[in-house]
């Protein structure tokens, strides 16, 4: 919360930390999030291969099998074919109604 400065920010981080503590672990979870958190923080893939990590991990959730880095990669690479398709529908939508409005 210490870097969130605003009333806005600080509703968008509480509202980020409420939308994390309600997310049910699953294999497919983990790595989604994983995905998220290489894309949103520029982390390379084989973070998973950190040994610190890998202790946190098993800290929190003894036992839990983590992917490997070549896994997270084409995690990412999937969401990412999967997230344009629907940003160019989203934007071939948004260019039609302007054509529409415009006249």
């Amino acid at each position: 919360m210490e870097s969130c400065e605003g009333y806005q920010q600080e509703e968008a981080c509480s509202s980020a930390l409420s939308l994390v503590s309600t997310i049910p672990y699953s294999p497919i979870n983990h790595r989604t999030l994983l995905v998220l958190q290489c894309a949103d923080s520029m982390q390379p893939f084989n973070m998973v291969n950190d040994k610190f990590y890998q202790m946190q991990v098993q800290m929190l959730r003894p036992g839990t099998k983590l992917p490997s880095h070549d896994t997270i990669q084409r995690d990412t690479i999937y969401l990412f074919k999967v997230m344009s398709l629907h940003v160019q529908q989203y934007f071939q939508v948004c260019f039609i109604y302007y054509l529409f409005t415009e006249i």
